[in-house]
């Protein structure tokens, strides 16, 4: 399906997030829910029909915010900042939409995302588990 292929080019994007940082945190709010994330190797699930299962190594959880997105060039709205959620509605060059992260404990955590990217519209869930620290050589997200 088009749209899963989208999905799955945006979470190699959040390599590039990673590895470049955020160049705007300082300007944001802490989001507090983020900050309870653990730092190191993560496995999502896609919730659905056919889950796949991916492996991340999440250094900063605030990248989460602009799913697949160089936040450089996005604008956001913090609409839910608790300990237990954080939710996100962004603009970005040729895409726009919302993500919403809600931590079950720092090793935990449910995403949702849904919008459109260059023209088509996307819509995802993904359960996530800490799986331990990053591994030599993974890939940095």
């Amino acid at each position: 399906m088009k749209n899963r292929n989208m999905v799955r080019a945006s979470l190699a994007g959040i390599a590039l997030v990673l590895g470049g940082g955020l160049a705007t945190a300082a300007a944001n709010p802490a989001l507090v829910a983020l900050a309870r994330v653990e730092r190191g190797q993560w496995q999502l699930k896609e919730i659905g029909t056919n889950p796949e299962t991916r492996t991340l190594c999440i250094r900063d959880p605030r990248v989460l915010i602009h799913y697949g997105h160089d936040v450089a060039q996005c604008q956001h709205t913090v609409t839910v900042n608790d300990a237990n959620a954080t939710a996100v509605l962004y603009t970005c060059q040729g895409s726009h939409g919302q993500t919403t992260v809600k931590v079950a404990t720092p090793r935990s955590f449910n995403l949702d995302t849904q919008g459109i990217i260059n023209g088509a519209p996307f819509e995802d869930s993904f359960e996530a588990r800490y799986i331990g620290a990053c591994t030599p050589g993974a890939r940095v997200h």
